[in-house]
């Protein structure tokens, strides 16, 4: 029998410990979480790389949001908040600075010169090898930034763009499978991976940051329907992004003091640059602070009997023991529980493997679930779709849940498409169903790239496909950045 509920939306803990639904308004009224705790940022140095015209529009623009950014006119004025500016009373409580020293100009002859190779992947591959040396120069400095701003030029972002720009502003509809048959060379990736041997973490911008009123002409049609967000959005999104990479910590999940310690990992496939080889993405292991960490796992095989990706037993319990210990490192104990989320089915070697590498740890819980899209949808009276939180379960380790949908505290569905809910295929059950439902729910508000807290998949599974992107760049023999605020 089916049956339909509705799940709260989560809490979200920011400064004090102080809880709130919505991560702007929580921010806002209560700063970062780690506000006046030992080891957050007091002040976040940024670094930016561009054209002389890029520089410029990028640090007036940082200038603005300083002294804050007014709300949009709306009818949903909890959709667009306003955004309090910077500083001790901003939003982050503490200082950001972008001194002339912190800026590296690329020569607008040189680039020219590269945007007009004729072969697309050579094009992208010296641009990414001429931005990718002054971030290096700043990664050398006295000075060192926390964070880079990549400013790019107008013509850099038209000669590079593919349909990879495509998928993630439509990543609502897009399968893994689409994610990895993208463009050949992706230059948003390439880049990161170029960057990540200096351990400074990037944010990439488009002139459209600074400058709404610019139109950038594409090729690609499909690419034609990117949005500009509003100035305060931009600006949200853009600072809490940069905070984040600057190793502080905007928000955290509610822990329940009663409830067990619990580890996240997220377990996603990505295809060697040559597309020869299957390999698994990594695990993505998250805790309720949200701290990722990223770890490379082996290869996978195209199974003949669902033709996607599995590990062996042997790779699953490598991978996931290699996990534990990173874990163990990191917080100096073991999690009580493990849930394990992934984008193909759990085969029978893997949940063995898996199951060997908890049991080593004298781990006796552990919940795994296949995390997919359905094409399963609810319908309801009026011109909005279901609610967020929506559950629609088939049987006790099977449901559907609309992480995107209408929400109450924006009395609207701020989406462009039909949302379709998440699959949720629990092949391992320590919790009850709603209990995993509630968990994943609560696993998408930590995207610390989007501050609109309804995003699509849970932080596990989007984490998974960035760090797949990008390492799919970065050499075997190469050691990975462990952050997760390398690939975001």
């Amino acid at each position: 029998m089916i049956r339909i509920s509705s799940l709260d939306e989560p809490f979200l803990e920011f400064g004090g410990g102080i809880r709130h639904t919505d991560i702007r308004f929580g921010l806002m009224d209560y700063g970062p979480f780690d506000a006046g705790l030992e080891g957050a940022p007091q002040r976040v140095r940024v670094g930016v790389v561009g054209s002389p015209e890029t520089i410029d529009g990028t640090v007036a623009w940082l200038d603005a949001c300083k002294t804050g950014l007014p709300a949009k006119k709306s009818k949903q004025p909890n959709l667009f908040p306003r955004f309090p500016g910077l500083g001790p009373e901003g939003a982050f409580r503490c200082d950001f600075s972008w001194p002339s020293e912190l800026q590296r100009t690329l020569l607008p002859l040189e680039t020219e010169k590269l945007i007009r190779i004729s072969d697309h992947a050579d094009a992208i591959r010296q641009i990414v090898a001429l931005i990718a040396a002054e971030v290096r120069h700043l990664a050398d400095s006295n000075t060192r930034p926390d964070v880079v701003l990549v400013a790019l030029p107008l013509g850099v972002v038209e000669r590079v763009v593919n349909k990879r720009v495509a998928a993630e502003s439509q990543h609502e509809n897009t399968s893994e499978e689409e994610e990895t048959s993208a463009a050949a060379v992706d230059f948003r990736a390439l880049l990161k991976a170029a960057c990540m041997a200096v351990r400074l973490p990037i944010q990439v911008l488009w002139p459209t940051t600074y400058d709404s009123s610019l139109k950038i002409s594409r090729k690609l049609k499909i690419a034609n329907n990117r949005r500009v967000q509003d100035d305060a959005t931009r600006a949200w999104n853009l600072l809490t992004a940069t905070y984040y990479k600057a190793n502080g910590l905007p928000w955290r999940l509610v822990r329940d003091p009663k409830a067990l310690r619990t580890s996240y990992v997220g377990v996603s496939f990505y295809k060697s640059a040559d597309g020869d080889a299957i390999h698994t993405s990594t695990a993505q292991m998250f805790d309720e602070r949200g701290e990722g960490l990223i770890l490379r796992g082996g290869r996978a095989t195209e199974s003949k009997e669902d033709r996607r990706p599995h590990l062996s037993e042997q790779d699953a319990y490598a991978l996931l023991s290699h996990s534990l210990a990173v874990f163990y490192k990191t917080h100096g104990h073991y999690p009580a529980r493990v849930v394990m989320h992934k984008t193909s089915n759990f085969n029978d070697d893997e949940i063995s493997g898996f199951d060997q590498a908890l049991t080593e740890r004298n781990i006796d819980i552990g919940d795994f679930s296949y995390i997919g899209k359905t094409m399963t949808r609810l319908y309801r009276q009026g011109r909005y779709p279901p609610l967020r939180g929506t559950l629609i379960r088939f049987s006790k380790d099977e449901a559907a849940l609309y992480c995107r949908g209408s929400v109450d505290f924006f009395k609207t569905y701020p989406g462009m498409y039909v949302p379709r809910p998440l699959h949720i295929r629990c092949q391992k059950l320590a919790q009850p169903l709603k209990y995993i439902a509630e968990e994943t729910l609560a696993l998408t508000k930590m995207n610390w790239n989007n501050t609109q807290f309804d995003n699509g998949f849970p932080i596990t599974i989007s984490a998974a496909r960035h760090v797949g992107e990008i390492l799919k760049y970065v050499d075997a023999s190469q050691e990975i950045a462990p952050r997760y605020s390398f690939y975001m």
